[in-house]
């Protein structure tokens, strides 16, 4: 499995997952460089597995005969029905989708993504956690365009639609980490012709993330929980 995959995976959780993130913008700030994260929202990406491209993709990594087999069971012959009032649909089989609160499904879709950083290995970071995609990219402070940015997004985005996945742009967000009193330019990065939003926050995987790596909001906004729960208690 790829060790850039943090989700569902022993020993990892998603502090791993943001310590990694951090680490790559520290390390962008150490090179003289901003760093641009893309963080992108799959739609339903559990249910939108395709079960062939997902058989294929075991017997890649060596699943073969009794065990293949087994796992072609276990997706195959699956049925969907609508239940009104009682009345129930006839009823279709199901061709993608894993089945969800199980053990073998989150196992099946990081199979089915583990893929997916080998597109960016070579110039740039990803960390994944299950369908939580964060993209990280080294920029110089001057540039005026994200050529490079904006040709790795449209790889990715054409893997995800090769791989049935759909990447939603509308909630998909961009964050460029800078120190600050720095200088730097303004491009735009675009998916299917649509400009993508950038903004000064966002939370990754529980953890608010600002543009400047500025911890006192979200320390701020935690104490007010903590002070609130305890004063709860406190109370009763």
């Amino acid at each position: 499995m790829s060790n850039k995959q943090f989700g569902f995976t022993r020993g990892r959780s998603t502090i791993d997952a943001g310590v990694e993130l951090v680490q790559h913008i520290f390390g962008a700030w150490e090179d003289s460089r901003d760093a641009i994260s893309i963080f992108c929202d799959l739609s339903k990406a559990f249910d939108c597995v395709h079960h062939e491209t997902l058989i294929g993709k075991l017997r890649h990594y060596g699943v073969t005969d009794r065990a293949l087999n087994l796992l072609k069971s276990y997706l195959s012959n699956r049925v969907q029905r609508v239940d009104v009032n009682g009345k129930k649909s006839s009823g279709s089989i199901v061709h993608m989708g894993v089945p969800q609160e199980s053990i073998l499904g989150p196992f099946l879709f990081l199979v089915y993504i583990n893929d997916l950083p080998s597109l960016v290995k070579d110039a740039h970071e990803i960390v994944l956690f299950a369908d939580d995609t964060s993209l990280l990219f080294k920029v110089k402070r001057q540039q005026p365009t994200y050529d490079d940015v904006n040709n790795a997004i449209t790889k990715v985005e054409k893997w995800f639609t090769a791989s049935n996945l759909l990447l939603n742009e509308m909630k998909t967000k961009c964050i460029r980490f800078s120190l600050p009193n720095v200088r730097h330019g303004y491009g735009t990065i675009s998916v299917r012709n649509k400009e993508l939003e950038f903004v000064n926050s966002t939370v990754f995987l529980g953890i608010t993330l600002d543009d400047r790596l500025q911890w006192g909001p979200p320390i701020s906004k935690l104490a007010k929980r903590l002070s609130s729960a305890a004063y709860a208690v406190k109370k009763k």
